[in-house]
């Protein structure tokens, strides 16, 4: 399909079920779970362990062939956590996995199939200790994690920074930072002086968030008939 040609009605149907289905079965896995989160086939989401807490406008986008994984495996002393602030962007295929403590700031975005974790999970000569050592990761607001990048243990990366598609990021990244590569280097510095826009500023509030995610797909579907949704399913035709 070349468009989505579902009437709106029908689209806010199934949002409603995603919703209700999130609440119902996601949401007791969590320690918080903010308001107005949009979780895409939340199914296809992994919740595992204590103390995951997330802000308010979360987005997820998982699929059946990529889901997202949010785990903390730590023993009780250990005390593992994973904290995540407002307006996240989740893609598909994503991993936060903590033994210790992950904190991701407001409004960072995740491209598909990132990996952020704070343990080798194994160490080179005892790989099968059920405590394996950890070193907290933080990244900052607003930072972008570009597709296939990996985040290792004891990385802080600063506010606004950008992690390019496929980098390795064990050693600490600047604010305003571009990296790349494996292992990840600077190859650029943004002009902190340029005014930023961010999740925050789009969906930063519930309210604004619901308003938003509503008013996106009564344009993209205006038009659509639930008659041309099922032409489109038995009868395709080029330009569908």
């Amino acid at each position: 399909m070349r468009r989505d040609h579902r009437p709106y009605w029908m689209h806010a149907a199934w949002e409603g079920f995603e919703n209700a289905w999130g609440r119902h079965f996601l949401a007791p896995h969590f320690e918080r779970l903010g308001p107005a989160a949009k979780l895409t086939q939340p199914w296809h989401i992994e919740a595992f362990g204590p103390n995951i807490s997330i802000g308010t406008a979360l987005h997820i986008v998982a699929t059946a062939d990529q889901n997202v994984r949010l785990t903390v495996w730590s023993p009780a002393e250990q005390n593992g956590q994973i904290t995540i602030g407002d307006a996240v962007f989740i893609a598909p295929g994503t991993r936060i996995q903590a033994t210790k403590s992950i904190t991701i700031g407001h409004a960072c975005l995740f491209a598909a199939n990132s990996t952020v974790t704070d343990s080798d999970w194994h160490g080179l000569y005892n790989r099968v200790d059920p405590a394996p050592e950890g070193r907290p990761v933080t990244l900052g607001d607003n930072v972008w994690v570009g597709d296939g990048a990996f985040i290792g243990k004891g990385v802080t990366i600063g506010d606004n920074a950008v992690i390019g598609a496929r980098s390795v990021v064990t050693k600490d990244v600047s604010a305003y930072a571009v990296v790349a590569g494996a292992p990840a280097k600077v190859i650029k510095m943004l002009d902190a002086d340029t005014p930023m826009q961010t999740r925050l500023d789009l969906v930063g509030e519930s309210r604004k968030l619901s308003n938003f995610m509503d008013n996106s797909y009564r344009k993209a579907l205006k038009g659509n008939s639930t008659l041309g949704w099922l032409r489109s399913k038995l009868f395709p035709r080029r330009g569908d």
